[in-house]
């Protein structure tokens, strides 16, 4: 219903906002550690890690030993450290060795925010997983919503894998937008009804742009508005099976592969 808070009577927020690294975190050695960097996405603004950045890439392992100059060590909060530095410049102070012998400063912005970085781990690890478990036959297909970063991963994973066998679409947490007819008429493209064919090279099929083979969706209770229709017309449209959980929707679609 989308249904938030009402804003501060002076229109800012009452907290400073708090800073993150998009990381996880260990104590080792009586410091800091990370755990686990997030990458995301470096070419696109609206996913960028503030660790894996050129010029500071740091490493899961290495220590988290200063902030700002301040020395850091594991009777500290490291959200303490942080606070009120979303979207500014800090230094940090991080190295291979909790006795701080090869450390160096480098200079990060932290988010307000890093569900996107994890969001994306999330997704590359589904992707991952279907291509280790299928042995590479099989593609995922990640459909956050049905607006514009929807299209444009639908059309960024649909495409660049029309040499698949067969593919599940993961439409999990869709948070909707706009019916998805476009989504949905790629999907139903089952076999080609033509080709072209030239002097040299492969024959094209047509239509162009489909993976041809069996597909499944895998779908939860979070996703809503045009996250239900998607499903709802996946199966109208009789293009695959809608699965609610399970590894065992990989083996069904591989199956579905052999006929």
């Amino acid at each position: 219903m989308f249904v938030s808070p009402p804003p501060p009577e002076d229109g800012k927020a009452k907290q400073p906002r708090n800073g993150l690294l998009g990381a996880d975190y260990s104590i080792d050695a009586g410091h800091w550690r990370f755990a686990r960097v997030y990458a995301g996405e470096s070419w696109n603004p609206q996913s960028t890690a503030p660790l894996t950045q050129p010029g500071v890439n740091v490493q899961g392992g290495e220590y988290l030993l200063a902030v700002d100059g301040k020395p850091l060590n594991a009777n500290d909060n490291v959200d303490h450290a942080l606070e009120g530095t979303a979207g500014k410049s800090v230094v940090l102070r991080v190295g291979p060795n909790a006795n701080g012998t090869g450390a160096r400063d480098v200079t990060v912005v932290p988010l307000a925010s890093d569900a996107m970085l994890r969001h994306l781990a999330w997704i590359e690890h589904n992707r991952r997983t279907v291509e280790k478990l299928s042995n590479g036959r099989l593609a995922y297909i990640y459909v956050p919503n049905t607006a514009n970063e929807g299209y444009t991963r639908f059309n960024r994973y649909f495409f660049a894998q029309q040499e698949k066998e067969g593919a599940i679409v993961d439409e999990r947490f869709n948070t909707g937008g706009n019916i998805a007819d476009y989504m949905v008429d790629y999907l139903r493209r089952s076999a080609p009804f033509n080709y072209t064919t030239s002097r040299y090279g492969v024959d094209v099929p047509i239509p162009q742009g489909a993976i041809y083979g069996p597909k499944a969706m895998l779908i939860n209770e979070y996703a809503g508005s045009g996250g239900d229709e998607l499903p709802w017309l996946f199966r109208y449209y009789k293009v695959g099976p809608l699965v609610e959980r399970g590894r065992g929707v990989v083996w069904s679609v591989l199956a579905a592969t052999r006929h």
